[in-house]
């Protein structure tokens, strides 16, 4: 997931979600992070809390709905 703000129109969805506050170290466990949603000209129109863990070569999120259900926000994997 990106760390920093993506261009909005990305992830095939108009609002692109991304970690705001970095990824955990293995050491850190499971953390809490915001991610954002960038709509136009915010780059965190919108917001949710999520939970990380960092396994040593990868990530694993554990990821909750959209705020409000709104369908165009949609979760980054990739920068």
């Amino acid at each position: 997931m990106p760390t920093s703000c993506p261009p909005y129109n990305r992830c095939d969805t108009h609002a692109t979600g991304w970690l705001n506050g970095g990824h955990p170290t293995v050491a850190d466990g499971q953390v809490s992070r915001q991610v954002c949603f960038h709509w136009v000209s915010s780059c965190c129109q919108w917001s949710t809390n999520i939970k990380v863990r960092n396994c040593g070569s990868y990530y694993v999120y554990f990821l909750s709905g959209t705020p409000g259900g709104i369908c165009d926000l949609r979760y980054c994997g990739t920068n």
